[in-house]
């Protein structure tokens, strides 16, 4: 698929919907900040900085020499002078090596980068000049213009810069630290309730044709990987609970004790990729910015249709001793080359259409969003180049302009009932409201200015005050009606 620019099911509509409108923030399934926004980078490096690739080259292997020099200091046993290399491995603290290792190579990439100075888009190493300068007070210094401040070399990455990006990276994974936390408490649990052992006296205590343990084995090993998310740990499961009853069902048949050994290990990495609460699914969609479950159902049709194969070419045939195991792999490898010719489809391609599975999808379900992307897939296509993004409509927004409903009041208590209520006539309301509060303005300064013109007779003068009461207790109401009515307005 990768080589030949094709793709199917959901991987296929989530990278249409990224390359069609030429967009680079990931699409709809990119990870979302805590607060529903988009997430935006906070250690991203400044515009000035070079770019050069062995800041990241040498923090990485650095971090891999740390973490594999660990593993062998805390693996030898003085006690035992004649270990060999898998007896150290099997001996070493994995725990302590990935903790003080990770420590270690963020040390040494920060000394790393002191070394390193920045100036018109160039390195210096070794400023020392400028390095010795830099620590001197600014009052004791030549007094310089802010353009030579500017034009001065800087430190690739200060103290501060490196402590901020230090605690910013631990921030960013810390979402996916509570993740496998879980993760790993559901699959502890999964064990504890006897998955393990159900699955187990299912395979041995059945009486079960030995040649289909290889199929039996992958299928197993692949629901329990899914459902506890670790693939260690099913192999840790399924290697006693199998090989021993397998070579002895079997009269030692090496081929079925190969082949159960090989459906355990493939089911184990099968459910495992598959698997939402996997440490290896949940650190993936942390590298990518996707969101875990967006991952999960783009990888899913891959798992399954190459599972499916994998029993019909691999686990039967070799449990039945039907071919040798290299025509199992050339079949598999030419089943999977008919699937990329004929299932799926480029993603970018003359009528939009999609790969067989999801057009049967779209005709079932009539789903307006997929046929809406194949349309604008057709016009890229004639267009030569991405299309303009089109702005996104909150359904919400929408609704709520169609209808913001009546406020309507009930009893004395003043509270108010959402009544569905067309937008032009609430807004027609709203506008008679404002009009008559105009005529009342209007009428308050007619009393006004026929007080004025009789103003030698007392009673006129009071009927004048009581009338200009009247309109300013008028206007008070209209006032009120009008704020209530625009205060409901804004609640919807």
């Amino acid at each position: 698929l990768i080589v030949s620019g094709r793709d199917m099911g959901p991987m296929l509509i989530a990278e249409r919907r990224v390359r069609v409108y030429g967009r680079t923030d990931g699409g709809p399934g990119a990870t979302l900040a805590a607060d529903g926004g988009k997430l935006t980078s906070t250690n991203a490096a400044d515009p000035d900085t070079p770019c050069r690739w062995w800041n990241m080259a040498l923090p990485i292997l650095m971090l891999v020499f740390y973490i594999f020099w660990l593993l062998v200091v805390t693996g030898i046993d003085d006690s035992n002078p004649n270990q060999d290399f898998l007896d150290i491995m099997q001996n070493s603290d994995s725990y302590s090596a990935l903790l003080w290792g990770t420590m270690a190579g963020a040390l040494t990439s920060f000394a790393f980068y002191l070394f390193q100075d920045k100036k018109d888009g160039k390195i210096i190493w070794f400023n020392i000049k400028g390095r010795v300068m830099s620590w001197i007070p600014r009052r004791w210094r030549k007094k310089q213009s802010d353009e030579e401040a500017k034009d001065e070399a800087r430190p690739l990455m200060t103290v501060r810069e490196a402590m901020a990006s230090f605690l910013a990276g631990m921030e960013h994974i810390f979402g996916a630290l509570v993740v496998l936390t879980l993760a790993w408490a559901s699959g502890a649990i999964m064990v504890a309730v006897g998955l393990d052992r159900l699955f187990g006296e299912l395979i041995v205590e059945s009486n079960l044709d030995y040649r289909f343990l290889p199929t039996i084995s992958f299928v197993v090993s692949m629901v329990i990987a899914f459902a506890t998310g670790t693939s260690w740990g099913t192999m840790t499961i399924m290697f006693p609970l199998l090989l021993v009853p397998t070579w002895e069902a079997s009269g030692g048949n090496d081929v079925v004790f190969y082949a159960t050994t090989a459906g355990i290990l493939a089911g184990a990495v099968a459910g495992d990729h598959a698997s939402p609460i996997s440490d290896t699914t949940v650190l993936s969609s942390l590298a990518s910015e996707c969101q875990l479950l967006e991952h999960v159902r783009t990888q899913a049709p891959y798992v399954l249709v190459v599972s499916l194969w994998s029993i019909v070419v691999g686990t039967i045939p070799a449990g039945m001793e039907a071919f040798h195991n290299g025509v199992s792999i050339a079949l598999g490898f030419i089943t999977m080359l008919l699937h990329t010719l004929f299932t799926s489809v480029f993603a970018i391609n003359k009528s939009g259409r999609y790969d067989c599975f999801t057009e049967l999808y779209l005709i079932m379900t009539k789903s307006e969003d997929l046929q809406f992307l194949k349309e604008e897939v057709a016009r890229s296509y004639e267009a030569g180049g991405p299309l303009e993004l089109p702005v996104e409509t909150d359904e919400d927004n929408e609704k709520l302009g169609q209808s913001i409903g009546e406020s309507k009041t009930i009893g004395e208590t003043g509270i108010t009932k959402s009544v569905g209520f067309e937008n032009e006539e609430a807004l027609a309301n709203n506008k008679k409201l404002e009009e008559d509060d105009e005529e009342s303005d209007s009428s308050s300064n007619k009393n006004g200015d026929g007080e004025q013109e009789k103003a030698l007779g007392q009673s006129v003068f009071k009927d004048g005050g009581e009338a200009e009461g009247d309109a300013s207790e008028k206007e008070e109401t209209t006032e009120d009606k009008a704020e209530e009515q625009t205060g409901s307005f804004k609640e919807e």
